[in-house]
């Protein structure tokens, strides 16, 4: 392992403290000391960070690298955006533990949900495990270019243990509930960082995730599981954008972990104007459960998206049945079905009867513009609802004539929605407000989560001044580190691990978004080139070096850590 000294750079050291000039040496993956005018010994390569900042890497608090990871170990961009670890089995999805009779229901969930190539997990994935433990060797002994922390996914847990079909039909039994509980203990005694589940999402045939059945039998039992191992955490994926029942939903969790003194993260609270409503509801939430000494972070996104959205596997349409059919769909059927004027009767109707949401993109087909054409028809550049005016269609039809003229490879385009950046950035200086959500792994034609992290330093910290630097660095390393348990790493102190990234606010950016064609099943998927860091360090190794990737992969499993 080489031995670094980082020179001549001043160090943000994510506690939120002030910026000081100082020299980090490395030795052996950890920071072995900390000063001015350290002499570099025969054996130091000398990092310069001259007129740059030196800072603990960056985390990503909520990823589903579960699957990139073993058919992308580089995990590009993430190294380019100074990441040195990353969560992943989030939203109640996990690989492990996971029985071969589960892994068929579970892998179409999680590829339904998460925009993924399912025969990627199916093939390229060694399945050399059905419990945590072997997951554990297996996942330490892939090289990749970050650490990476696990979740237990509650889904992949229950259905293990009562099978597909009962999973999505019924309550557990308390022996079922008992031996939920006996895995999850196994997980977290082997490395697991704590459980994530789901409370909000439906599958492909619009019936609820195994986890929407779950009683409080069982998530007490699970909690309690939790509760045995010290800084391990519940993941709540909630019914965040329903105004009605988000309230009603988080207290039924706070309840059960206050009680077992357990700490949980919900979502989510709204950043964007249009949820102002809900923004004002949730942080009065927020501050009522601190002031009931519940221990729960919300989560908060700092990056106004601008999703794509295509016809070839999509969540979008899924509130109206006949277009989520179609979309899940064989390929070769689907521009008949968009043709049959049957189902275009029905569309329509379905189109016109569907659940609405403030937030929801087909709620809003103003904001929906035509932006990728597989034949070159067109028109690209307005909206759905312009291009429907114009024809003089129902929106259902119009959007089903466009893409029979454009193709199903074409894609529409979100416009960007306003964010309350003030309001954002003052939930960002709460010290139990968590960011940094981005869902880097997935939804793959969609966006790319890899490298908001960035834009929290530009637009927050270099461009509006709206936060210090030093709140900015403590957001996506300290406090994450802290909210996860990660205590041997997340600030740059003697004996923590050495995970450093260099970067200079003026050269680094969240870059555009451009087309990779290296999934293993032949798709594309959005990527980033690198941001500008100049070396970014996971465990003493560097996997950038003057702002490209090095290729190495010294990442492993990390944990909760003691101390």
């Amino acid at each position: 392992m080489a031995h670094l000294l980082v020179r001549g750079g001043t160090v943000v050291d994510g506690t939120g403290a002030p910026a000081y000039r100082a020299d980090v040496r490395v030795r052996d993956g950890r920071i072995a000391e900390i000063g001015t005018d350290l002499a570099p010994a025969a054996d130091e390569k000398v990092v310069d960070a001259a007129g740059a900042y030196v800072a603990p890497g960056f985390i990503e608090a909520h990823t589903h690298v579960d699957g990139a990871m073993w058919w992308n170990p580089d995990l590009d961009p993430l190294p380019a955006y100074g990441v040195t670890t990353v969560v992943m089995g989030n939203c109640g999805m996990s690989v492990a533990p996971l029985a071969p009779s589960a892994r068929g229901a579970v892998l179409d969930l999680f590829c339904f949900l998460e925009d993924l190539p399912l025969s990627a997990f199916q093939d390229k994935l060694p399945w050399s495990w059905d419990r945590w433990p072997a997951y554990r060797d297996a996942v330490s002994g892939q090289k990749i270019s970050v650490n990476v922390a696990g979740f237990v996914g509650h889904i992949a847990l229950r259905t293990t243990v009562m099978g597909p079909e009962a999973a999505w039909k019924r309550a557990a039994t308390a022996e079922e509930i008992a031996r939920m509980a006996e895995l999850l203990d196994e997980a977290l005694a082997n490395g697991a960082i704590g459980m994530s589940t789901n409370t909000f999402d439906k599958d492909r045939y619009l019936e609820v995730v195994p986890t929407r059945l779950a009683e409080d039998a069982e998530f007490e039992a699970l909690v309690d599981t939790l509760a045995k191992h010290p800084g391990a955490t519940l993941q709540m994926i909630n019914k965040f954008n329903d105004l009605d029942r988000i309230e009603e939903d988080v207290l039924r969790f706070a309840r059960i972990c206050k009680e077992r003194g357990v700490r949980g993260q919900w979502a989510a609270i709204p950043s964007t104007n249009i949820e102002a409503e809900m923004r004002v509801k949730t942080i009065a939430l927020h501050e009522r459960l601190r002031a009931e000494g519940v221990d729960f972070w919300g989560q908060m996104g700092h990056v106004p998206l601008e999703p794509y959205f295509n016809f070839e596997r999509s969540l979008t349409f899924q509130r109206v049945p006949a277009w989520n059919e179609m979309i899940n769909s064989p390929a070769e059927t689907k521009l008949a079905t968009l043709a049959d004027p049957a189902w275009r009767d029905r569309a329509r109707a379905e189109w016109d009867a569907r659940e609405r949401a403030a937030t929801s993109r087909i709620d809003r087909p103003e904001s929906l513009m035509f932006a990728i054409s597989e034949t070159g028809a067109g028109p690209l550049d307005i909206s759905l609802q312009q291009y429907a005016d114009e024809k003089g269609l129902h929106i259902s039809d119009a959007l089903a004539t466009w893409v029979l003229d454009n193709g199903i490879g074409s894609c529409l385009r979100g416009l960007a929605d306003e964010f309350d950046e003030p309001a954002v950035t003052g939930l960002f200086k709460d010290p139990h407000v968590l960011t940094n959500i981005n869902d880097s792994g997935a939804h793959l034609q969609m966006f790319c989560g890899a490298g908001q992290n960035v834009y929290m330093l530009t637009r927050y910290v270099r461009d509006t001044g709206l936060m210090t630097l030093e709140e900015g660095v403590h957001n996506l390393s300290g406090k994450l580190a802290a909210y996860f348990g990660m205590r041997d790493r997340g600030t740059v102190e003697v004996g923590k691990a050495a995970d450093l990234v260099v970067f200079a606010l003026d050269e680094i950016e969240m870059r555009e978004l451009f087309k990779s064609y290296d999934n293993p099943d032949g798709s594309w998927r959005f990527n980033r080139p690198p941001s500008g860091v100049r070396t970014t360090i996971v465990a003493g190794v560097e996997t950038v070096v003057d702002r490209a990737p090095t290729g190495a992969r010294p990442g492993t499993m990390v944990g909760i850590a003691a101390g």
